[in-house]
């Protein structure tokens, strides 16, 4: 009996957890023994990475599961929600890189020595570069091709990295090579990574909450929504639309006035229609709930 094929998004995640596994201890390594703290605050960055390719992992798992009688819309949520847990462990990382480069930076100030890096910190960072930049293209590619939030939130993660270990490299190069007088770049460079992380994780956190709290789809999606209603004959004055996504599914609830003196067969085949409109332009996972109201109101 064969083993079902492995999705591509669990494939590049695995890829992600073999190299965040090496880059992380080559890092730590380097950063250690080549006197950089800016390439031992990647090295955590790179820990950071390890814990969010376990939870897109988890989050994966859970959303791959059909709807059953206590999630009738499926499980998306998980994914949503590792999604979010990748921007919290982003924004701690972050923060503490931060701390320790602001600490570091007053302290050469006030004249505490700052070590001198080797030239074996400055490669290690350099090549960590091009190898997490390409991590963030194919991760990135998957989540396109997929829709999947918590690999586009760990595809930006990648690209984070990628700017720590540039900005790491430059830091600890001109540290490297260019003399005592440069030594400071190295904890000046951990701080504008820091930066630059604090503002990824605050987009990702954000969006996340919103999808978990049921926030509405872009209002310009919702215009095209009533205006795709609008376009079928027959429909009527669409109105009290509501939105949300369960994961990477739209969830739409809209009510349609309809003819009163339509036969039923015809207006379900016009909501018919209009749900498989919807479907193929958001995608055939899309769950829309139509409300048929009659017009003029019958007379009671």
């Amino acid at each position: 009996m064969t083993s079902p094929r492995m999705s591509p998004e669990r494939k590049i995640t695995f890829v992600s957890i073999v190299i965040n596994i090496v880059l992380t201890g080559a890092k730590f390594a380097a950063g250690i023994f080549g006197r950089s703290q800016a390439l031992i605050a990647d090295a955590i960055h790179s820990l950071s990475d390890f814990a969010t390719d376990i939870a897109v992992l988890v989050g994966l798992r859970f959303t791959a599961k059909p709807s059953d009688e206590d999630h009738a819309y499926g499980h998306g949520k998980y994914e949503t929600l590792a999604a979010a847990i990748i921007g919290v462990v982003l924004a701690y990382v972050a923060l503490r890189i931060a701390g320790s480069a602001i600490q570091r930076i007053f302290g050469a100030i006030h004249g505490v020595p700052i070590p001198r890096p080797s030239t074996f910190a400055f490669w290690t960072a350099f090549l960590s570069f091009f190898i997490k930049e390409w991590l963030y293209q194919a991760t990135m590619k998957v989540a396109r091709a997929t829709g999947g939030w918590s690999l586009v939130a760990n595809a930006w993660h990648h690209r984070s990295a990628a700017f720590s270990a540039l900005a790491s490299s430059l830091g600890v190069g001109a540290a490297a090579y260019f003399g005592d007088d440069w030594l400071i770049l190295d904890p000046i460079a951990a701080l504008f990574v820091s930066i630059f992380l604090i503002r990824v994780a605050w987009q990702i956190i954000r969006e996340q909450i919103g999808f978990l709290t049921d926030q509405s789809l872009a209002p310009e999606v919702c215009a095209e929504i009533i205006a795709m209603a609008q376009a079928i004959p027959g429909i009527s004055e669409p109105h009290e639309l509501r939105t949300r996504m369960v994961g990477r599914t739209p969830v739409i609830d809209l009510h349609i006035r309809l003819p009163a003196d339509l036969p039923l067969r015809e207006a379900h085949d016009i909501a018919t229609r209009l749900e498989n409109d919807l479907r193929h332009r958001f995608g055939k996972e899309t769950i829309a709930n139509l409300h048929l109201e009659p017009y003029p109101d019958p007379i009671s």
